[in-house]
């Protein structure tokens, strides 16, 4: 005799025979799936409650993990065959068999079981969140507290798996669980409500307004909603959002997006790049930043061979600081390495949008290439905003309101328009602002690298950009007299990038000598500060054959006087006769000051006496006059401290190296002041003052500690050792010597 379990059961129209697995429709067997079959009893023998999606998940699909649209498409196959009320969805609780009929079994009577949460409507996310540790925590933190979240940032930024990962979190904290909405595939903002409504199952009542009925159905539910890519129907979000806030208090909003809503009560967590370590880090340090552990995880995903080295960490550094920390590109970018290598994807960066296009096929087709990544944010500017950012990547490094002003001046951008433009771009999560007094604005690598590649008139923007970096650095010698180190390595050094990529444009122009000239004359003073003397010696080689007899002479002047810099550390015969023909342009042009700078310059060349010094030291104090800037001026004591140590007067040498200091530290010259200090400390050495020089390298080497170069704390080190040594403290010099190479390994 069959047992209560195998009983048919006989609703109106339809019976179902467990033992055979058999459902008939006024008696005729229906074709029916094994797993429909399987919700059709679970449902049947559950009928006197609603049964959660979770349950049936378990009970259909036992043991196994499977996205709850399956539940959804067996659900739909029953109703077709037993009529849409056989089934009802009961919103955020799950559903339930309502046929009425004589079962063979009545039910037990058992009471009702409590209502399980909402079975969470996530996206499969199989990939691990890397590098977001702290984002996650201040994200959950938010949803805790506030009503409305937007998650913004670039496109490929992570911003939907960071929200998988919160929603994941915070899935059971709310009785009616977790429902995820996609929003990428719609462009009609009416249509959001209704699709908001479709994730929920619910039901929206025809002829009433979209939002009005969905807020109705939320109000009585405890529910987090997400809504992921949000960007381009922000209108319509925001006046849901609004509604939800005000009507339904038991909803949390979490809304990704590339730019902010800008209602009242939202709250914006802005998704950074993920961290990339700086250049010679170890292999240690370089495995806590979250862009290096991305890259690795992907890496080991696509190449089980894969691993991070010594060998390939510089490659993987490269590729992590040249696409920005931008985990979408860094993704693809691993996806590679199993083809090129870790090399060889470094190697193809300069063709990054060809090289990162194999992205996931499961991917939305915005992220399966880095370009459509940036055409779809770019999709949603107006045409002149869109053209504005192309324009835009003529800058690297970054640019001011002025400088962008002044490239973008003939194509009749006025400054608020500009102004108004930026902040849009900004909003768009398209460019970035710095916090500091004057604003910084800056496109990633990646989105300069789109820019110049798309920009249908390439040519003009990068020659005004040129000539804008002309202007700008035609006044940084002057500024460099009267400016302390601080206040002008702030104006100019930010600029380096810029005006690398002038430099670029316009040597590659061969029509436009005077640009590389006057540019290069100009950089001296940050290339000096920056001790950038090998870019230095490099721009002088490239373009010495271009100052020619035709060139201005204040051009050409500088640009010797740059010249002589640039060569004295390795070639100084070269130098002396880049001296000579400036000093002789500066005698001709009757440049004061340019002539003092040659002259003092020129006094300091040797090493030993030399009547060349001697004159040249005389004619540039007869020059100088007491009203000059500090700066100036500590370059005739400069040069009086040069020559009266190349004559062995080493007294007189001190009096005008303290001079030098007290000139240098006057005019706020960091450089030129920690320079005097460790000549004064060679000279307490040269005169066997070995406590005095002792003293005087260890306060240097105390202020070198807290600065960047590590080159100038081992000559500190090495000059230290040396005192040391004269001193008779053997075992300490040792010690100074050590520090110094682990600093500065010899060769």
């Amino acid at each position: 005799m069959p047992s209560q379990a195998d009983q048919p059961h006989r609703f109106d129209r339809i019976e179902v025979r467990p033992a055979q697995r058999q459902l008939l429709v006024d008696g005729r067997p229906a074709a029916l799936g094994a797993r429909a079959f399987d919700l059709l009893l679970a449902l049947i023998e559950h009928r006197d409650r609603v049964v959660s999606k979770n349950e049936l998940l378990d009970l259909v699909w036992p043991g196994l993990v499977v996205e709850e649209n399956n539940l959804q498409v067996q659900v739909s196959t029953l109703r077709k065959l037993l009529g849409p009320k056989a089934i009802a969805t009961v919103p955020g609780r799950g559903y339930r068999f309502t046929l009425e009929g004589e079962a063979a079994v009545p039910p037990t009577a058992t009471p009702q079981a409590p209502t399980a949460p909402r079975t969470p409507v996530l996206p499969q996310r199989p990939q691990p969140i890397v590098g977001r540790d702290e984002d996650l925590v201040a994200l959950l933190s938010l949803l805790d507290a506030h009503p409305l979240v937007t998650l913004v940032g670039p496109g490929g930024i992570g911003k939907t798996t960071l929200a998988h990962g919160a929603a994941q979190a915070r899935a059971t904290a709310w009785a009616d669980g977790c429902t995820w909405v996609e929003l990428a595939a719609l462009t009609d903002g009416q249509l959001v409500a209704g699709t908001i409504a479709q994730a929920l199952e619910l039901q929206l009542s025809p002829g009433h307004d979209a939002i009005a009925a969905l807020v109705a159905a939320l109000k009585p539910m405890q529910l987090l909603l997400v809504l992921d890519n949000a960007e381009h129907l922000a209108d319509a979000v925001a006046r849901i959002a609004v509604a939800v806030m005000r009507d339904a208090p038991g909803v949390r909003l979490l809304v990704t997006s590339q730019s902010p809503l800008r209602v009242q009560g939202e709250q914006l967590l802005r998704l950074e790049a993920l961290a990339t370590p700086k250049v010679g880090c170890t292999l240690a340090e370089a495995s806590r930043y979250g862009a290096v552990a991305l890259f690795a995880e992907r890496a080991r995903a696509a190449d089980r061979r894969f691993a991070l080295s010594d060998e390939n960490l510089p490659h993987v550094l490269e590729i992590c600081r040249r696409l920005d920390g931008l985990p979408l590109a860094l993704e693809l970018a691993a996806a590679r390495v199993p083809l090129l290598g870790v090399r060889g994807v470094a190697e193809r960066l300069d063709d990054r949008f060809k090289l990162l296009s194999g992205g996931s096929r499961s991917a939305p087709t915005r992220q399966q290439t880095l370009q459509a990544a940036l055409e779809w944010s770019l999709g949603l500017l107006p045409e002149a905003e869109r053209q504005l950012f192309l324009k835009l990547g003529v800058f690297a490094g970054g640019f001011t309101l002025a400088l962008a002003s002044d490239v973008l001046a003939s194509d009749g951008v006025d400054d608020w328009a500009l102004i108004d433009a930026l902040a849009r771009l900004a909003e768009h999560s398209l460019l970035s602002v710095s916090g500091a007094e004057v604003p910084r604005y800056g496109l990633s690598e990646t989105a300069r690298a789109y820019a110049l590649s798309s920009s249908s008139e390439a040519p003009p923007p990068r020659e005004r950009h040129a000539q804008t970096m002309q202007r700008f650095f035609d006044s940084a010698p002057a500024d460099w007299l009267r400016m302390p180190d601080a206040l002008w390595l702030a104006r100019y050094e930010p600029e380096l990038d810029n005006l690398r990529a002038a430099l670029a444009f316009a040597y590659s122009r061969r029509d436009d000598a005077l640009a590389v000239v006057s540019l290069v004359g100009s950089a001296a003073p940050l290339w000096h500060h920056l001790s950038l003397y090998d870019e230095a010696r490099r721009w002088h080689e490239r373009s010495e054959a271009l100052v020619t007899d035709n060139t201005p002479g204040p051009l050409a002047a500088r640009w010797w006087r740059a010249a002589q810099w640039a060569w004295t550390a390795t070639d100084p015969e070269r130098a002396r006769a880049a001296a000579a023909k400036a000093q002789a342009l500066y005698r001709q042009l009757g440049d004061v000051h340019g002539l003092y700078a040659e002259l003092t310059g020129l006094a300091g060349m040797w090493r030993e006496p030399n009547p060349m010094a001697d004159a040249a030291l005389s004619e540039a104090l007869a020059l100088e006059r007491p009203d000059w800037p500090a700066r100036e001026r500590a370059w005739g004591q400069r040069a009086r401290a040069d020559v009266a140590r190349a004559n062995g007067r080493m007294a007189e040498s001190r009096i005008a190296r303290e001079a030098e200091l007290s000139l240098r530290t006057q005019a706020g010259d960091e450089r030129g002041r920690l320079r005097a200090l460790a000549l004064l400390a060679e000279l307490a050495d040269a005169e066997k003052c070995f406590d005095e020089a002792i003293g005087r390298w260890q306060a240097l080497i105390g202020e070198l500690r807290s600065r960047r170069s590590a080159a100038a704390l081992a000559s500190a080190l090495r000059g230290l050792a040396k005192a040391l040594t004269g001193a008779g403290r053997m075992h300490e010099a040792e010690n100074c010597l050590a520090d110094a190479a682990r600093l500065v390994p010899t060769r």
